[in-house]
């Protein structure tokens, strides 16, 4: 899942290269997240839990006013689920989202505690997620 850097716009394309349909800007794909290689058998919530889990994200973005999270937060949190045992084929085990898509809202949090919410900091960087 990517999202337009100009709009924050949802992209619905499946090459390298593509351009937003909501405002034109030709925008770079983000490369596909590494896959774990636990072997564990690990199984997702129930469809449910899973629906339960969606709907309380979805409410808790737009809540948020639909934040993203600047693009180096983000990249550490990708690269923070890269490392998880609980991710398989980029979804977590433990609460069942789409991690790309979850990583990217400010108001989201891992399940089991390895990144927190966003808080835009009003420090020199302007909330550029640098400390």
């Amino acid at each position: 899942m990517s999202f337009c850097k100009v709009c924050s716009s949802l992209l619905l394309c499946h090459t390298e290269d593509c351009a937003c349909s909501a405002c034109g800007a030709v925008v770079e794909k983000r490369a596909p997240i590494a896959e774990s290689t636990d072997t564990r058998n690990n199984k997702m919530p129930s469809a449910f839990q899973q629906a339960k889990n969606l709907a309380k994200s979805v409410y808790n973005h737009a809540a948020n006013g639909a934040e993203r999270v600047p693009e180096k937060v983000y990249k550490e949190r990708i690269q923070t689920c890269e490392g998880c045992d609980q991710l398989s084929k980029g979804r977590c085990f433990e609460c069942g989202c789409f991690v790309k898509a979850k990583a990217a809202w400010g108001s989201e949090m891992c399940p089991i505690g390895k990144w927190g919410q966003y808080k835009r900091s009003e420090g020199k960087c302007g909330g550029c997620g640098g400390k």
